[in-house]
């Protein structure tokens, strides 16, 4: 379907490229960019002119990098933007991870676990440079590979895995008693929060 994608881009049929890119990368930005900006709605709505501002800016993409990293390369500009426009005082990066009174993610099966697990996670990504919170968030929340990290980056694949490196060994030592809890024990009664699921995604990395 990537192939797919930048053909059309490069054939100038756009139309039919940002339809097949809302279908195949949709849920994706809209996840990422409510994780930006802390809220699932606005999410949504950061989606929408990720996608619009992606068309306009079609016959532009070099191909040198994937159309996926592309996309979330725009989203993520256009959520920075929204950020310091809607709040210049504070980095509401982080507000996917507040109690979920303030937000909408499944409820877990072990409140307090999850609101101390959304705690210390949000204390230490808190804690990281934004390039390298970035980077962290879109390698794992996002899920793209090195390669479109660093295109969403505007930097280069070595620089991204460093990023992504220097995260990943900040936030194990800042988590790790809740990474040792988090690979010890495999109930049904797991947490299925994003705190959870991050954190299990950095245990195996």
């Amino acid at each position: 379907m990537e192939l797919r994608i930048t053909t059309l881009m490069a054939s100038g049929d756009h139309r039919e490229a940002l339809e097949l890119m809302a279908s195949e990368y949709g849920d994706d930005v809209a996840r990422f960019c409510a994780a930006m900006v802390g809220s699932p709605a606005e999410g949504e709505e950061l989606l929408q002119d990720a996608l619009i501002e992606a068309y306009g800016a079609m016959g532009r993409f070099g191909g040198d990098s994937s159309a996926r990293g592309w996309l979330f390369g725009i989203a993520r500009r256009i959520c920075i933007r929204h950020l310091r426009r809607r709040d210049r005082r504070r980095n509401l990066l982080l507000r996917w991870f507040v109690p979920e009174s303030k937000v909408a993610p499944e409820p877990p099966q072990d409140p307090v676990e999850a609101s101390e697990n959304r705690a210390a996670l949000t204390s230490a990504l808190g804690s990281l440079k934004p390039g390298v919170r970035d980077a962290v968030l879109l390698r794992y929340q996002a899920g793209l590979d090195g390669v479109e990290v660093a295109s969403a980056l505007g930097i280069s694949h070595a620089a991204a895995r460093k990023r992504i490196s220097l995260g990943i060994q900040a936030l194990r030592t800042s988590l790790r008693p809740l990474l040792m809890m988090t690979a010890t024990e495999h109930t049904e009664n797991v947490d299925e929060s994003m705190s959870a699921r991050l954190a299990t995604r950095l245990v195996r990395s």
